[in-house]
């Protein structure tokens, strides 16, 4: 005998309505996140924008008024602001080469197989975990040149007759300035590459080994197209955070002596809270948002290229 049923026979329709549906409940549920994103983060970000457009100063001293693209013309016509930048970009430049060179080294050395490798990977992480404020005073504090430890240890050591101002000159502050950002990112570096030299098959090294390739060939051309990845996601990170770079430098060395070491966002901040001119400050910040956005899509543009 048939079952005449077609209920039995057919699922039973969804009768649920848009709202009932699993991607609107999620939808709901992102509503609280993204508004407290929106309140602290975008928001923020669009207010700032708005203001390059207006000749807003921190003491409200004049009328509001908007005056277009002023501020950025005035910007590229800023003969002080283009050395700003060029020392900013030399800044997150040399944090990155060194940074990567050094945090490679270590790599290497921690991805061999040596008693305390522990011990000696969480010392490495020291200098990443320290707060930047911290690290800015450490740094301060050694390289003075009365009381520094530095200074200390050279002249002990009959390598100096007398103390050095390594904070006192332009291109000694310049250099010091480098020099304590890749101390402070280069673990990080080396962390990072660290887990893509783990990554990297011990088989495939084991066949070029047969083939009679030697340790720098095999470093060359297996162990480096493996580290491409991650090597372009760390250098990319790291100069975007070396070039957006505020709290290391402007407590090492307060822009000085004579603003050598002013970077884009002391300069920024300079023009905002020294020279009331926050329409003029907010265009520079944009200037460095538009900056960064091109070197984020170029990053992903290269990551997303498929390896030769």
């Amino acid at each position: 005998m048939k079952n005449t049923n077609k209920s039995a026979q057919k699922p039973a329709a969804s009768h649920k309505k848009f709202y009932q549906k699993d991607w609107f409940i999620a939808y709901i549920l992102l509503i609280p996140a993204f508004l407290f994103l929106f309140s602290i983060r975008l928001w923020p970000m669009v207010q700032g924008i708005g203001m390059s457009f207006t000749n807003r100063r921190l003491l409200n001293d004049r009328p509001l008024k908007f005056i277009a693209f002023d501020n950025y013309i005035r910007v590229f016509h800023d003969k002080e602001f283009w050395g700003v930048a060029g020392y900013t970009l030399a800044y997150a430049l040399g944090t990155v080469i060194c940074s990567y060179l050094l945090g490679l080294g270590v790599a290497l050395l921690m991805n061999m197989k040596i008693r305390y490798r522990g011990i000696f990977r969480m010392i490495l992480m020291i200098p990443w975990v320290v707060p930047g404020v911290v690290t800015a005073y450490i740094w301060k504090y050694a390289l003075n040149d009365q009381i520094g430890i530095i200074n200390i240890m050279l002249q002990s050591l009959g390598l100096i007759k007398k103390p050095i101002g390594f904070l006192a000159s332009p291109q000694g502050a310049r250099t010091m300035a480098i020099v304590v950002n890749v101390w402070k990112n280069y673990p990080y570096m080396a962390l990072v590459m660290l887990a893509g030299l783990q990554s990297v098959s011990e088989e495939i090294k084991d066949a070029a080994r047969i083939d009679g390739g030697g340790a720098l060939d095999v470093f060359r051309y297996v162990v480096m197209p493996e580290l491409r990845t991650v090597s372009m996601m760390c250098t990319t990170l790291v100069f975007i955070w070396s070039f957006n770079s505020f709290d290391s430098v402007f407590l090492l060395t307060g822009g000085g002596p004579n603003k050598a070491t002013y970077v884009m966002s002391i300069e920024a901040y300079f023009q905002a809270f020294q020279k009331m001119n926050l329409g003029y400050a907010t265009s520079m910040a944009t200037v460095m948002l538009i900056f960064m956005l091109v070197v984020s899509l170029f990053y992903m543009r290269i990551t997303s290229a498929p390896p030769d």
